[in-house]
């Protein structure tokens, strides 16, 4: 597996987000993979994966737009590597008031593997990035 590899796995990520096509956003993921979101929900198994994410582009998500970019990967076995994803994400209701808000940053954490020559996200682990306080 390489870079490149999984570069493109983040490629398809953000266009299935931008899409708001999250069976093709389930698919970047194993059958059995996990994913923790920014609010620490813990999502097992792909089909938990798309259902959770479709209800959230039924609502809040629905006009969101993300820009993603591998920032980091490193194979840390044989076909096994840890990937670092940095992300953007404009045009979100947060607030549940139709308010657009702010543009949010963060950084998923994935484990990847490559399964007969095909990368997919075996675990995500995706947080927010927060402005440090004032002083």
């Amino acid at each position: 597996m390489t870079e490149a590899h999984v570069s493109a796995i983040v490629d398809e990520f953000e266009a299935a987000w931008n899409a708001h096509d999250m069976r093709r956003f389930a698919a970047c993921f194993a059958d059995d993979a996990e994913f923790v979101n920014v609010a620490g929900m813990w999502w097992r198994g792909r089909e938990e994966i798309e259902q959770k994410h479709v209800a959230a582009h039924a609502a809040g998500l629905k006009d969101s737009t993300m820009r993603a970019q591998l920032a980091a990967f490193k194979e840390i076995g044989p076909s096994i590597g840890l990937a670092h994803v940095t992300w953007e994400l404009d045009g979100h209701d947060q607030s549940g008031s139709a308010r657009i808000a702010d543009t949010r940053r963060g950084v998923m954490s994935w484990t990847v593997r490559d399964r007969q020559g095909t990368v997919e996200i075996v675990s995500a682990h995706n947080t927010d990035t927060l402005a440090p306080p004032s002083d």
